[in-house]
Parts: C-alpha cells; structure tokens; sequence
C-alpha cells in the first residue's frame, strides 16, 4: 500500500510545472525539489560514466597518441541518509525565506 500511494505523489510530482525562478532563488527551489526526491525515494540516482582516455603509443612523429573510449555503465542508486536530508532540506527552505523576504519571486 505504500508503495502505492508513494508511487501517486511521485506522478503527481513529476506532473507539476516548476516555477521559473532566476538567480540565487532559482538554485534553492532546484536543490529543494532534488532533495524532497531523493528523500521520498530513499536513494539518489549518481549518473553513469560517460568515458575515459586511453593512451597508446603511435610512432613518429608524436609518441603517444589518445582516444576516447565510451564505457558503458548504467547510472547508480546511492543510499542517502535521511536525517541529513532532512537537515539541509531545513537550511534550504530557511534561505529560501530568507530571499523571498528580499523580494525574490518566481513567475
């Protein structure tokens, strides 16, 4: 059952348009929403490498010469830790007071 309702709020969630926010505003409100999603999932998702450069000698006149190489590897579940979560969710949602209180909107 709770996944159900879990996997309702994260339709819901994904439905609604962000507001445009500019600026230091904008940063805050992005960073909430990321953390708000990471906490209700219980995991952050880390992206997958996207390659590395391979060295290999290539004769006269450069010695070495390098080649990108695509690794395929699939992106990563990361654990995050709940409490901390929460805590930098707090500090986040107290800045974003803070500059709304400045008079920062979003449209």
């Amino acid at each position: 059952m709770k996944r159900i309702a879990l996997g309702f709020v994260l339709l819901l969630a994904a439905c609604a348009t962000p507001p445009l926010c500019d600026g230091r505003l904008g940063e805050v409100m992005a960073e909430i929403a990321e953390r708000e999603t990471a906490l209700a999932r219980g995991y952050r998702v880390v992206p997958a490498q996207e390659g590395k450069t391979l060295v290999r000698w290539c004769g006269s006149p450069e010695l070495l010469c390098t080649d990108h190489v695509q690794q395929p590897r699939s992106a990563q579940r990361v654990a995050v830790d709940a409490d901390a979560e929460r805590a930098a969710l707090a500090l986040l949602r107290t800045e974003e007071a803070r500059l709304r209180a400045q008079g920062q909107v979003c449209s």
